[in-house]
């Protein structure tokens, strides 16, 4: 248990090369250091972006008929700021996943929400630069953390949060806030984006 270390890690997988075209979500809610359930769903992408590309089935073997039925995310990105509340938003090169909720948003004609977000990668690369290179996968092995299915977003929102909690345990840095670099703000993220009606 680390006491004041609450966040919830995050990751997509993407039907095709457009960042507006989520496909599946992970999500781990860390309290105090103690990791939650991994939450793992598919979704629809928005309409114009929800045909898959051969090298995304290839990296995540995930296809157009095994989303048939998932809701859009114009139900789940609600269920994300719910399931956040007030918690930053961890993830391992996170200005992707950032550019992937802001385009995903966009296409769905929602408004974009105000999320803080934090950078494994880029926490790792401070605390421990010796350690790289710093892909996900391979901070896992050399760190010792559980291994990983990569490319699943459950599995890799999981490996995230375990990722951040062993930096802690590292640096002896228990507020997320000062634990991970400052993001700067995505100027895009600017645009108040809103439902369309």
């Amino acid at each position: 248990m680390i006491p004041g270390l609450d966040f919830v890690a995050i990751d997509f997988e993407l039907a095709n090369p457009k960042h507006a075209s989520i496909c599946q979500i992970g999500l781990v809610k860390v309290r105090d250091g103690v990791l939650g359930k991994t939450h793992t769903h598919f979704v629809m992408p928005p309409p114009g972006h929800q045909n898959f590309g051969d090298r995304q089935i290839a990296v995540h073997h995930i296809t157009r008929r095994m989303i048939d039925g998932a809701d859009g995310w114009d139900l789940m990105l609600p269920r994300l700021q719910s399931f956040a509340g007030d918690l930053p938003l961890v993830a391992h090169n996170v200005t992707a996943e950032r550019s992937m909720i802001r385009q995903t948003t966009e296409a769905a004609g929602l408004e974009l929400p105000d999320f803080t977000y934090y950078c494994t990668q880029r926490a790792a690369q401070l605390h421990i630069p010796d350690q790289g290179p710093f892909r996900l996968n391979m901070l896992v092995d050399r760190l010792g953390l559980p291994p990983l299915q990569h490319h699943d977003a459950g599995e890799d929102a999981a490996a995230a949060a375990h990722l951040a909690v062993r930096l802690s345990e590292l640096t002896g840095i228990s507020d997320v806030h000062h634990l991970f670099p400052v993001m700067k703000p995505s100027p895009a993220a600017k645009k108040p984006w809103k439902k369309v009606s």
